[in-house]
């Protein structure tokens, strides 16, 4: 089991008064131990200032890269996620103004005047769970280059991020207490495949192994409270990444119910973020023993990417729901035959998966030509084709196709349901089917024409046997005549052929009258 965490920015264990500014009446200071996720000590800021609720907000930053470090970030190239986690004293030091005044809020500065130039987001306040009695450590989680926040100071700059802090507004809900707030450890999470500090799950792992981790065996081993698990569920609000292309990896989320958070939802204000930030990535060794195994659900609330580009000797299997996220790349290792329900404009990229049996309630890119054969897929959008050739679909349900290969297409259709034709330069070739009159006597006449026309399609005197096969291509209505010397002449009139194998038994009578 390996759930690999990377190193905390700050662990928060020393006085809050180092810092790299402040705003407002307030004071810093440290919590010596206590029932708190840390094994010793917690930053401290106590807000003396007077008790309004529309009162001036009262603060401190601490460096991104250290609790005093100054220097900065990059978020304009690279997608970064901070998660932070707060902890009011008692429910009676919990003196806070209501969202709507931003009674609790995150903040992001930039440059080397943090207090000059920073951005205010409203995460909580005395009616939001986030601010609601004693609950333990409460999760920030914040996308650096999000842009739902509630106010700006001075001019913010995604390029220079320089710290992070936290302001409340005191408002006292019962008696006169300050308004007295832990910090702890707070992570920065990169979001690019292979990056150093993207959470990573490596051995024989699953989802357990991170919530085992992050809440510990008691409050001096536990991390944090952002991983939770409830039932079969898991609260999972950080990017992750399974493998790291070299250490042995087998992993299996033995069905579990994954939830990954929205942004700014009504009650979860705390979690900001873009849809760059809870990213997904396989990577394995190219060796067999190395799998993946997703037989569970999940529900995303970011139009998140999952990288599964794999292409060696490794097998992955995602036989389960998945709901929500961005596009889903599938490579060689990969077989898919669960169902996806993704976020509005995304699609299920193949690259050489073996996508048999999916079910996508979107859009589905096959990406070049070394998979050629797709058996009962379901497919409620388009199947694009960007690599001229042949391909065949069998018993498949897709309501449209569409070529950007830029040259021909060609679908051998094998029982398969193609509602739309866009193109360009496809061409549905749809296998002959049978059509097969069975007739009690031998040696008849049988002809096919067009209904309702002399036109005919198909005929044979003195058929030898009993059954006239005729092949056809496509749906279409016929009449029918059978005719042999003593017997009455049977005729058919608009009989509809569907387009598949069917049969018609006739049934001679004897001409009592015949001479």
């Amino acid at each position: 089991m390996a759930f690999n965490l990377p190193a905390p920015q700050t662990l928060h264990t020393g006085q809050a008064t180092v810092n790299v500014g402040t705003l407002g009446s307030l004071a810093a200071g440290r919590k010596a131990g206590g029932n708190l996720p840390i094994a010793n000590n917690a930053s401290q800021v106590i807000n003396s200032t007077a008790s309004n609720a529309n009162g001036v907000p009262a603060g401190v930053f601490f460096g991104i890269n250290g609790q005093s470090a100054t220097s900065t970030v990059d978020a304009s190239v690279d997608t970064r996620v901070l998660i932070w986690s707060a902890q009011y004293n008692a429910p009676n030091r919990i003196q806070s103004s209501d969202l709507a005044r931003g009674g609790s809020r995150f903040r992001l500065a930039s440059g080397s005047s943090p207090t000059l130039n920073y951005k205010d987001y409203y995460i909580g306040g005395n009616d939001t769970p986030f601010c609601s009695a004693q609950a333990g450590p409460v999760t920030m989680c914040i996308d650096l280059a999000d842009t739902s926040h509630n106010n700006e100071v001075g001019t913010f700059d995604l390029s220079q991020v320089s710290a992070y802090g936290h302001a409340s507004v005191r408002l006292n809900l019962v008696g006169s207490s300050t308004a007295l707030t832990f910090f702890q450890r707070a992570f920065l999470f990169t979001t690019t495949k292979n990056s150093a500090n993207i959470p990573l799950f490596t051995g024989v792992s699953s989802f357990d192994d991170a919530v085992e981790l992050l809440q510990g065996t008691d409050y001096t081993t536990k991390i944090g409270s952002w991983i939770t698990k409830s039932g079969s569920s898991i609260f999972l609000p950080c990017p992750f990444q399974i493998g790291d292309g070299s250490s042995a990896t087998t992993f299996n989320d033995n069905g579990a119910a994954i939830v990954s958070p929205g942004s700014n939802l009504a009650g979860q204000e705390n979690f900001r973020l873009t849809d760059n930030a809870m990213r997904v990535y396989a990577n394995l060794r190219d060796n067999a023993a190395d799998s993946i195994t997703l037989s569970g659900s999940y529900s995303f609330g970011t139009a998140a990417r999952w990288d599964f580009d794999v292409d060696n000797a490794s097998t992955i299997l995602l036989s389960g729901s998945f709901i929500g996220m961005g596009r889903f790349i599938l490579g060689s290792s990969v077989t898919a035959n669960g169902s996806f329900n993704l976020a509005t404009g995304e699609h299920v990229r193949c690259k050489g998966a073996n996508i048999d049996s999916i079910t996508v309630a979107g859009d589905v890119e096959i990406k070049g030509a070394e998979v050629t054969s797709f058996n009962n897929i379901t497919v409620t959008g388009a199947v694009d084709f960007d690599t001229a050739g042949t391909y065949t679909l069998t018993n498949c349900t897709v309501n449209e196709v569409t070529n950007s290969s830029g040259g021909a297409v060609t679908i051998n259709n094998d029982g398969s349901t193609i509602t739309t034709n866009t193109g360009p330069s496809i061409t549905i070739v749809n296998p002959p089917t049978t059509f097969t009159i069975q007739v009690n006597k031998t040696n008849a006449d049988v002809v096919i024409l067009a209904a309702g026309t002399n036109t005919v399609l198909a005929s044979v005197d003195a058929q030898a046997g009993n059954d006239f096969v005729w092949t056809y291509v496509g749906a279409q209505t016929v009449d029918i005549g059978v005719i042999k010397p003593g017997f009455i002449v049977n005729y058919t009139y608009g009989y509809q052929l569907a387009g598949d194998n069917q049969s018609l038994p006739v049934n001679l009578l004897v001409d009592r009258g015949y001479i």
